[in-house]
Order: C-alpha cells, then sequence, then structure tokens
C-alpha cells in the first residue's frame, strides 16, 4: 500500500481530500421513521409529515446568509465566517456532482443528529441548508484558537493544572456525545478551541458526511492529512485499504475508537508532538496496527498520567475506558498549588533594603 501525506493548510480544517468516510448515522426515533418512509424525494419544508416538520425547524433558507471570507476547507467542502442573526461558521458542502435522493436523505439524518447537541464544550448547531446544490451546516463561529495552533503552530507550553483543566473539558464533551449515541470520529487537536479557558469540540459526526462530498477514487494512493494516522485506533487503521473507497467508507469507528483518539490528544498536551513523531507514515501503520505504542520513557510526568494514556490506548477497544472513567482518573491526578498573592506591607520598605531583599 502506498501512503501520501498531505501537509494542512490551514488550522482549522483539516485538508484531505481522498479518505472519505460514511458509516450508519445513529438517529433518534422520528427520524428512523422518516428513512423507512417514502418521503426520502421531498425536501425539507415541503413534506406534510410531523417528521418533516420536525427538520423544517432546522432549515435555513440559503438566501438567508451573509457568506464572508474563507476561513478554511476541509474532507466536506468548504468553512466560511458569515452572518445569521450574529456571527456563525457556514461548513459548505462540496456537492456538484451528486444530487441523488439518496445522499439527500442521508445529509438530513446526520443534520437529525446534530440537532440533538446542546452542551457547553461542543459547538452549537444552529441549523442546516438542506435544498440541493446548496447544502451546508451552520454553527456557532469560534473565535478561539484550535488546540493544534497553540501545540504545533505556536508551540505553547501548558503546565499540568491546566492540561488536566483541558483534557477534563474534552471528557465532559465528548461523555456527552457518548450518552447521546453519537460518535465523533474525528477528534483530533484541529477539531478543539481553546479561549479564554474554554474548551469547545467541533466537527463531530462530519466523517459521516465525507462520502456525500466526494465521489469513488481509484487508485494505488491513500491520501491522508499528516498526523491523522495517530488518532486513529488500531482496529481502524488495520481497516485502511488503498485504492479501495467502498471498503474505506465502512471503517469500524466507535465509542473506543474516540477514546483512542483521546490518548493522542492527551499525549499532544503533555509532549507538543503527535505519537511516533518523525516516523514515515508506513511505519506508523505497521506500528499502531500491531499494538505498538509510543515510548513513554521521556516523558516527565507521574505514573497516573502515563496510566491515562496506556489505557486510552490499549489494544482491545474493549480495554479502553469510557469518558466517566477518564474524568474519575483525571480528577485524582494531584494538581499544582495555585500561587498565592503577595499582600503588601502595611508599612513602607526601607530603602536601604537591596533589590535581592525586596524581590
Amino acid at each position: 500500500m502506498y501512503v501520501k501525506i498531505e501537509d494542512p493548510n490551514n488550522i482549522y480544517v483539516d485538508t484531505a481530500k481522498e479518505i472519505t468516510l460514511e458509516t450508519k448515522p445513529l438517529v433518534d426515533n422520528e427520524m428512523v421513521e422518516t428513512q423507512k418512509s417514502n418521503d426520502s424525494d421531498k425536501t425539507v419544508g415541503s413534506g406534510s409529515t410531523q417528521n418533516s416538520l420536525s427538520l423544517r425547524e432546522w432549515d435555513i433558507p440559503y438566501d438567508e446568509l451573509d457568506i464572508y471570507e474563507e476561513v478554511g476547507t476541509g474532507r466536506f467542502g468548504t468553512v466560511y465566517r458569515g452572518n445569521w442573526h450574529g456571527s456563525v461558521a457556514i461548513k459548505m458542502l462540496d456537492m456538484d456532482h451528486v444530487d441523488d435522493k439518496k445522499t439527500l436523505e442521508t445529509f438530513k439524518q446526520e443534520v437529525a443528529t446534530f440537532r440533538k447537541t446542546r452542551h457547553e464544550n461542543l459547538v452549537l448547531f444552529m441549523g442546516a441548508c438542506m435544498k440541493p446544490p446548496k447544502l451546508a451546516i451552520v454553527t456557532s463561529l469560534c473565535k478561539g484558537m484550535t488546540l493544534y495552533t497553540h501545540i504545533h503552530l505556536r508551540k505553547d507550553k501548558f503546565n499540568l493544572n491546566r492540561t488536566i483543566t483541558i483534557a477534563q473539558q474534552i471528557s465532559q464533551g465528548m461523555g456527552y456525545l457518548h450518552a447521546r449515541d453519537i460518535i465523533h470520529k474525528d477528534l483530533k487537536t484541529k477539531n478543539i478551541f481553546f479561549e479564554n479557558g474554554k474548551v469547545v469540540i467541533t466537527d463531530f459526526g462530519l466523517f459521516s458526511v465525507t462520502k456525500l462530498c466526494h465521489g469513488n477514487r481509484k487508485g494505488e494512493w491513500l491520501t491522508i492529512p499528516k498526523g491523522w494516522l495517530c488518532y486513529l485506533a488500531p482496529e481502524v487503521i488495520r481497516s485502511l485499504r488503498a485504492g479501495s473507497q467502498q471498503e474505506n467508507d465502512n471503517l469500524p469507528f466507535s465509542r473506543s475508537s474516540d477514546i483512542y483518539a483521546f490518548g493522542t490528544v492527551w499525549y499532544e498536551l503533555l509532549c507538543g508532538e503527535w505519537p511516533f513523531h518523525g516516523h514515515p507514515s508506513e511505519a506508523i501503520i505497521w506500528q499502531v496496527g500491531k499494538g505498538v505504542k509510543q515510548t513513554l520513557a521521556n516523558i516527565q510526568a507521574s505514573r497516573d498520567v502515563k496510566d491515562i494514556l496506556m489505557t486510552c490506548w490499549a489494544y482491545k477497544d474493549t480495554e479502553r475506558p469510557e469518558f466517566s472513567k477518564i474524568l474519575t482518573m483525571l480528577s485524582r491526578l494531584p494538581m499544582l498549588p495555585k500561587k498565592r498573592l503577595a499582600r503588601s506591607p502595611s508599612h513602607p520598605i526601607h530603602l536601604s533594603r537591596s533589590a535581592e531583599s525586596v524581590f
């Protein structure tokens, strides 16, 4: 298998163009009934059933959007800054080559998944444009920087307290998604924003939309974004196939594969780089697929910190913990004492004191 690596062109959105994945969407009961019906040829807003009306509440007419500058591109299309009753992010899907009814129905099922989410550590889903060919997902605009930018571009260093706080917020958001039967499938530092001490997770579930945006590709190359392999669990990475779009459409993403990806994010927060840094992609595929883990010998951290990595990176998916367990493990980590503010003396400082004695 040949592997071709793409360098990301921006700090917000992944730039992979070849690997597109589609898994069976998880939807609530009303959408299951919609799928069973014969209404797949109806656009949102034209249906007379209760199910259609439910989705209609989230339908945003495309001409109501003010679209500004492009802020990134990804597997699903292009992201723009825009305005719809305030600042928003508009994810436009590249749908030029597809117009079939099944594609539209799949997109609406994904919208049904997004609309179930409300959590302070998840980007706010505001609605979607569901009239072909202008399909788009509208969310709140994240104004901070991604953890990818902090770690890999700015080379920012987080102290242990900040690292634990970030990991706890990620675990809270991801735990909520899993409780709602939603698998992220693409958890990584590029999809995690951090601003003023608050984590916001984006692009959950969008991996299911990627097949809608690109036709079947054939060839001997498997093109992947830089760093992406490090987030893939062994069972997922063993399922990758070069030149086989149909097989790559059904990669075994699960709650456990999200846990594995979180372990990589935890490693990045601790070390400031991806695991297997500098290794060729073929070597990463072989090592992860065989269960080889990044050595932790050079990490200056306690055993408890490393145990979180090891349990998230467990080779068997059944041995990886739930996010509720990870939150418990994080809460038991020793936090550094906060610095206390020095109180001003009630009497004047003698000028005869040296600078060293004062400071």
